[in-house]
């Protein structure tokens, strides 16, 4: 797999900023309690009852070993969705009664993401030879890049759909950009494949990348005469994975179930990544997806898309194949939210592995930049930018720390109510609210008010959250009383 380049002696800061990084997605992790989906699927997935997470008489019983792991996820694959591999990961955690193994965990994915881009991106593996700025700008990029961070990376059942399956689809696509500098790569058959399938069998977009990309630099080297066993069953299995993904029963089965037997499908447009089923494929859903969620997802990325055009335009001399690599990613990027346009759901979030390679790309074309003379022609101005960005970057992280733990404060009373009224009929816990001065600075970097208000308790003790939220605590019914909408 090429030599690792972990033995430079400098690199202090750049480890610095990657434990630093690390210290915040752990304290976050901390601050952010289970609810919503995560207590639906600690338990087995009932789809005989229009599963976990639509209104029916459920019958509840919590995942406790491999056999009720097994049952529940063949069910969630014929009724539900076909994201087994996320969401096997998922309920494989929530066996657990505590929190914090996920949280660690999860901590470590979301430090190995940042790693992972740079390597794809550079071509080589390497740690304290990544250049700082290159470090803090990676960092940087994955906070202001990411849609719905809190979501997506921190909530327990978003990060198992989303980023841990960024971190699979990564591992697999690997050693294909390894192979760009090194061809004498060599990657085990049997781990070609199952990296693959675990690649291609994750989610919807990165799925979709992942075979793209596999193919790509596959049928490139074909061309050249220089392709690998490895990498042709690599691409294979990956898109085996992706049709298990596509063709699973669920797809088809929860449209159904979402329209009979679910409030979660709009009724108008108010929701930035869904419309109304009579407007989906028509010219208000195009129009809708553009503006709430594509130029959403593009103006994020864009910070990091400066170093690959400037590197395009007026980079260093590159090799063919470092060039070849850089396009790859660079497309890869902004395919994701185009064909997700032609989704009939585009939320932002689910345009995610956008952000795994515009890191990449960034990180690829960062050797290839002039610093020198930039620094000696924009000085100035780099400064300026770099002093606002650290302030902005200073306030807003702040702010979502401080709307986490109000939050997180609020779900734990909830939580705490529900244990002492163990085996009560009814049990009435506040509807809590998210901080409306903070959230307002956050954003979507925290839990944000629309995360808040779908998963929220309901006043509804029927509604599907909160009869798995009564089952796992052990009382009949869940009641949400709503509090002060308006509290700071």
């Amino acid at each position: 797999m090429g030599k690792i380049d972990f033995k430079n002696k400098k690199g202090g800061k750049t480890l610095l900023i990657l434990a630093g990084f690390g210290a915040l997605a752990y304290l976050r992790n901390r601050l952010i309690p289970m609810f919503a989906d995560d207590y639906a699927f600690s338990f087995i997935w009932d789809g005989k009852h229009h599963g976990n997470l639509a209104f029916g008489k459920q019958q509840y019983y919590r995942v406790k070993k491999a056999k009720d792991l097994i049952r529940s996820q063949v069910s969630h694959y014929l009724t539900w969705s076909g994201r087994t591999v996320g969401e096997s990961l998922n309920q494989l955690f929530l066996m657990f009664n505590n929190k914090r193994y996920y949280d660690f965990a999860n901590t470590a994915v979301t430090v190995s993401q940042l790693l992972l881009s740079d390597w794809i991106g550079s071509g080589r593996l390497r740690l304290k030879s990544i250049p700082d700025s290159l470090m803090k700008a990676l960092a940087a990029g994955f906070w202001t890049g990411t849609p719905k961070l809190a979501f997506t990376t921190l909530w327990q059942t978003g990060a198992m759909n989303y980023s841990w399956p960024g971190v699979l689809q990564s591992v697999f696509l690997l050693p294909y950009s390894l192979a760009t500098k090194d061809r004498n790569i060599r990657v085990p058959i049997p781990a070609a494949v199952l990296s693959g399938i675990l690649a291609g069998w994750s989610n919807e977009a990165g799925g979709m990348a992942a075979c793209f990309l596999s193919g790509l630099k596959y049928f490139t080297d074909v061309r050249r005469k220089e392709d690998r066993d490895w990498e042709k069953y690599g691409f294979i299995s990956a898109c085996m994975g992706y049709a298990l993904l596509m063709l699973a029963p669920g797809n088809f089965k929860r449209y159904q179930v979402e329209k009979e037997f679910s409030d979660i499908l709009p009724e108008d447009f108010n929701k930035s990544g869904s419309v109304p089923p009579e407007y989906v494929y028509k010219r208000e859903m195009f129009l809708h997806f553009f503006k709430s969620s594509f130029l959403t997802v593009i103006l994020r990325l864009l910070p990091m898309q400066i170093p690959v055009i400037y590197c395009l335009l007026k980079g260093k001399e590159r090799e063919r194949r470092d060039n070849e690599r850089l396009l790859a990613l660079e497309a890869a990027s902004l395919l994701i939210p185009s064909v997700l346009m032609f989704s009939p759901e585009f939320p932002p979030h689910a345009a995610y592995p956008s952000v795994i390679y515009a890191m990449a790309a960034m990180s690829g074309a960062w050797e290839y930049m002039d610093h020198d003379a930039l620094g000696e022609k924009y000085g100035k101005q780099f400064k300026a930018a770099k002093i606002l960005g650290a302030l902005y970057l200073a306030v807003n992280i702040f702010a979502s720390v401080m709307v986490d733990a109000d939050w997180g404060k609020q779900i734990r009373k909830a939580e705490e109510l529900m244990k002492e009224n163990r085996g009560r009929d009814v049990v009435k816990v506040p509807q809590g609210e998210v901080s409306t001065f903070w959230s307002a600075i956050a954003g979507d970097r925290a839990i944000d008010r629309e995360t808040h208000e779908i998963g929220r308790y309901e006043e509804n003790p029927e509604d599907p959250y909160n009869k798995a939220a009564a089952a796992y605590y052990g009382v009949g019914k869940v009641i949400a009383v709503p509090g002060d909408k308006n509290r700071d």
